[in-house]
């Protein structure tokens, strides 16, 4: 979901990573096609065959290689966090935080999320495109419920609360709103949602976050 145009430059597999994906999120998979690619790249056909054997195992690499971004910036995010004091629910406020600075503060607003785009296009996609797409939210979903369990630990949440669920939570709100954010053209969208996430963390375990945070 980050902006993931950042891949260290020197193979031509990553300029093809860094132009599909770029064009996915600009016009969908159907309208991205390999002729282009290679185009804007500088390859021939057979060039882009000896990287990926077709458009679903460039996808993937695509999805695989957000995955490993994600990870490493969600670990950035929460070392930062640490800052904030060594209570559980003081980091993750503080890392929401940091977060909606995040999406308020990308280039030209998020350029979008490559597993949404994915998920209107499915019938193009095999089972193993769709399996590294759900891989992403499901890495957001575990890094996040690691992140609850810990902060119940330490203050139990309001009766009922599900934890799966209240993480789950995250990674549906931003991607819903990119997909606001790029309709009505308000970026200010995303980080405003993060931000009522973080209320609903606060409200969700109890009193102890205004006495933490005091």
């Amino acid at each position: 979901m980050k902006d993931q145009h950042i891949s260290a430059k020197g193979s031509k597999r990553d300029d093809i990573l860094d132009v599909a994906e770029r064009a996915i999120l600009e016009k969908g998979v159907s309208a991205t096609t390999i002729e282009e690619l290679i185009t804007e790249v500088g390859i021939s056909k057979n060039g882009f065959f000896y990287h990926f054997q077709d458009k679903n195992q460039m996808i993937e690499a695509i999805l695989d290689r957000n995955q490993t971004v994600d990870k490493e910036w969600f670990a950035g995010l929460f070392a930062q966090a640490g800052a904030a004091g060594a209570d559980p629910l003081v980091q993750f406020l503080a890392f929401l935080d940091l977060l909606a600075e995040e999406m308020a503060n990308l280039p030209d607003g998020h350029p979008g999320c490559l597993t949404t785009a994915c998920c209107y296009q499915d019938r193009l996609l095999n089972a193993e495109v769709k399996e590294a797409a759900a891989g992403v939210l499901y890495q957001w979903r575990d890094i996040i419920l690691d992140r609850l369990k810990g902060v119940a630990e330490r203050h139990p949440p309001a009766p009922g609360v599900n934890l799966v669920e209240l993480a789950e939570m995250l990674p549906a709100l931003i991607d819903g709103a990119i997909i606001y954010a790029r309709v009505v053209s308000d970026q200010t969208t995303i980080p405003r949602q993060v931000r009522l996430y973080k209320a609903l963390i606060e409200n969700t375990f109890g009193d102890h976050s205004s006495s933490q945070m005091a």
